[in-house]
């Protein structure tokens, strides 16, 4: 084996060199730190979808019983003139 030239003869790993064993683990280290560093970006990415999912909802709903309040009290406002203007039929008979 000439220095820094790879050899076309296949080793064991009994016969890698201490260099050629620390860059293999750096690699294999670096690509799962990757890994984790990755899975970990995208943990957190889902919790802040999930976070503005849900305020969304929270949105949603609010807007939803605002409308309905709003309806019940035209409902109510209707009632309360009707009943007016039957009162003041009947008062008239």
């Amino acid at each position: 084996m000439t220095a820094g030239l790879p050899s076309t003869v296949p080793y064991t790993d009994a016969q890698l060199t201490n260099a050629q064993l620390r860059t293999a683990n750096t690699t294999q280290l670096s690509g799962d730190i990757a890994m984790s560093l990755l899975n970990e970006a995208l943990a957190l990415e889902r919790m802040t979808d999930r976070r503005q999912r849900a305020a969304h909802e929270e949105r949603q709903r609010q807007v939803a019983v605002a409308r309905r309040l709003a309806a019940a009290r035209r409902l109510q406002r209707r009632a309360e003139s009707a009943s007016r203007r039957a009162r003041s039929l009947l008062a008239s008979v």
